[in-house]
């Protein structure tokens, strides 16, 4: 989660700068630039903002996305709520606030994955998904769902395997 506030700092500022220079570019006549200099270099200003507003204003919905879920181990057993965009995006159903006691849980699984990044040029990922498995259901969940996800199901997997 560090890494995602990071980033988003480094974004920030890389997007402050740049929208220092257009107002410098387009409003302060003291600078050593002709009126076609200017011209020509507000759109390009603008062509580097626009990409790192865009992958900002992403990154801050990822992380509000990363803190409403969680998974929670107690006493009692495990109560999760993993919803969301990008998990939506991944093929992960929405799972609402639930409860289930350690009774329920049969075991903990893990699969690695590939995943596809659409973008202007997709690529293609690996990722881990875990799944605490019930006679019920089957409740799946990844690293970019909630911090610390391996630590959580090998959690699970040891209590839900202890009983």
């Amino acid at each position: 989660m560090v890494l995602y506030y990071a980033v988003s700092v480094l974004l920030s500022t890389l997007l402050s700068i740049l929208a220092f220079s257009l107002a410098a570019v387009l409003l302060f006549p003291g600078t050593a630039l002709t009126a076609r200099d200017r011209w020509l270099a507000a759109p390009i200003l603008t062509l580097l903002a626009v990409p790192l507003a865009i992958e900002f204003r992403s990154l801050r919905k990822r992380i509000r996305e990363m803190q409403a879920n969680f998974v929670i181990c107690d006493g009692e057993g495990v109560r999760l709520r993993l919803a969301g965009e990008f998990r939506n995006s991944k093929g992960l159903p929405d799972i609402p606030e639930t409860r289930l006691s350690w009774s329920e849980i049969t075991s903990v699984k893990s699969e690695r994955r590939k995943f596809t990044y659409r973008s202007l040029v997709p690529f293609a990922y690996p990722l881990d998904v875990y799944s605490i498995v019930t006679p019920a259901a089957t409740y799946s969940f990844t690293k970019e769902c909630f911090p610390r996800a391996h630590a959580i199901a090998e959690k699970i997997r040891q209590r839900a395997g202890a009983l």
